[in-house]
């Protein structure tokens, strides 16, 4: 097994994101995306209890393409990370996780980021650096290559919070990301 391999081996994403991605894509995410996962291998009306990490790429791209296949592949990505969001939020886990988001606000909600993560996967580590009130570092210690993702699902947090703001790439050292977040 080469070390690419051996440091997914054991990197999963929970069924709850492809559940969010579902309901926040809503009536465009078509049967035929569904049938082109269930070809990749994810069918999801018999969703395993951990999807290997790995697969996230092309499982996504599948998504992406279908639902939006006027955007480049990078907004592609943001998108998917926003309806993610937006979806998950309407599951029961979300929605409970949400609410109590809500009530610690957003640096409440920055430094609890870990505990925020593993509801959809178990690798995923992030450190909050606050540069002001209003402004925040946040590194993400593995983005798979695809840092507008997490933009998106940052541009949901803000939108989750009630919040005006932005996200913005500051900078990327492969395999980690490091985005600024500034919010009203």
């Amino acid at each position: 097994m080469g070390s690419s391999e051996e440091l997914w081996k054991d990197r999963f994403v929970f069924p709850s994101l492809f559940e969010g991605l579902k309901k926040g894509i809503g009536e465009r995410f078509t049967p035929d995306i569904k049938a082109k996962l269930k070809v990749a291998g994810l069918d999801l009306d018999d969703l395993p209890p951990a999807i290997p990490a790995l697969q996230m790429g092309r499982l996504l791209r599948i998504i992406g393409e279908g639902v939006w296949p006027e955007k480049s592949h990078e907004e592609q990505l943001r998108l998917l990370g926003l309806f993610a969001i937006r979806g998950w939020r309407s599951g029961l886990l979300g929605s409970a996780s949400s609410k109590m988001l809500q009530l610690v606000g957003p640096k409440g909600t920055l430094t609890r980021l870990d505990r925020v993560f593993a509801t959809t996967n178990n690798f995923s580590k992030a450190t909050t650096t606050f540069v002001s009130d209003t402004e925040a570092l946040i590194t993400i210690n593995d983005v798979q290559d695809m840092p507008t993702y997490w933009c998106g699902i940052f541009d949901a947090g803000l939108e989750l919070l009630g919040l005006v703001g932005t996200v913005t790439i500051e900078a990327q050292r492969a395999p980690e990301v490091t985005l600024r977040i500034s919010w009203k």
